[in-house]
């Protein structure tokens, strides 16, 4: 296999459970050295324990500008630089808008806008080109509305624009900033109790491919675009669903 990543150091959020895990995992696969970070402390040590040589973990709320001062230290100590940022934390909503409180609002936009921005803004002081990568994690709820993810949706549209702005404001320093748009991927993001009542074999049947995706999948596109095969790709949204957003098919009877 190619180290597609070697001599990369990379900074992961989100990186105990799902996509993050994923993208800390393929990511060392490829000769990174990666630094995982999450709140969920004992699922982060164990995955980078069993990664072993070059992970790492540490915890970080990404909401605190403190932990980001603190972990951005380290790696300015440790003397690797730093390549790579892989912006994974994040959480969901599934609530009308009538039914959501501003604290719940609020709750979705300091995880999912105010980490991602003070992630965004520590790589952008801190990292040097050519090849310094940004990820951002948006969601497909970003591009498309979707009754009852209001919240959500809106924080991901949010992430989507600061990640073009961010784009164009590092562009001349040889660092690129991209952001993948996830459709449906079976994680524990889902595994809320506002989600219980979800037909998911309904959800699937309407997805063109016909299943859901798999963090793994999300993380080989956090690969291309950390990578220098993906050198002049920068200020874009890769989108990951299945064929979602592509349209619709229209349902038809078993007569047919």
């Amino acid at each position: 296999m190619t180290a597609r990543l070697a001599g990369r150091s990379v900074l992961v959020t989100g990186a105990a459970s799902g996509i993050g895990a994923a993208v800390a995992e393929l990511f060392h696969e490829h000769g990174a050295s990666v630094l995982l970070t999450d709140v969920a402390d004992a699922a982060g040590e164990a995955l980078a324990q069993r990664l072993g040589e070059r992970a790492t973990y540490r915890h970080l709320d990404v909401t605190s500008e403190d932990g980001w001062s603190s972990v951005v230290a380290e790696l300015e100590a440790s003397g690797a630089g730093w390549t790579t940022l892989v912006t994974s934390a994040g959480a969901a909503l599934r609530a009308p808008l009538a039914e959501t409180s501003a604290n719940d609002l609020r709750r979705i936009l300091d995880l999912n806008v105010v980490g991602t921005f003070l992630g965004m803004r520590a790589a952008t002081r801190s990292m040097t080109g050519p090849g310094a990568s940004i990820i951002t994690i948006a969601s497909l709820r970003g591009l498309e509305a979707t009754a009852e993810l209001g919240a959500y949706g809106a924080s991901k549209a949010a992430v989507l624009l600061m990640s073009r702005v961010a784009a164009l404001e590092v562009a001349e320093r040889d660092i690129r900033v991209n952001t993948i748009c996830p459709g449906s991927i079976a994680t524990p993001i889902t595994d809320r109790a506002d989600f219980d009542d979800t037909d998911w074999e309904a959800y699937v049947r309407s997805i063109p491919l016909g299943r859901r995706g798999t963090a793994v999948e999300v993380a080989h596109a956090a690969l291309f675009l950390a990578s220098d095969e993906s050198s002049y790709v920068t200020g874009t949204e890769l989108v990951i669903d299945g064929g979602t957003a592509a349209g619709r098919t229209t349902p038809v009877t078993s007569l047919r």
